[in-house]
């Protein structure tokens, strides 16, 4: 897709926090509803608090 290389989208066994935010940039045209490693690196950064969607009432920040 537009000249990318293809990306594996299957879910990893452990993800970092900091390769999470690496999958969110190279997946950025994936929707994460469809993209399993995309939905797991947006939890995952969602548990740690390191993202608020903005369905997701928040104060502040």
């Amino acid at each position: 897709m537009h000249g990318l290389p293809e990306t594996n989208h299957s879910e990893l066994p452990v993800m970092a926090i900091e390769y999470a935010h690496v999958i969110m940039q190279s997946h950025m045209d994936c929707p994460a509803s469809i993209c399993p490693v995309k939905a797991q690196a947006k939890k995952r950064l969602i548990d740690a608090g390191r993202f608020v969607p903005a369905d997701i009432p928040h104060i502040g920040f």
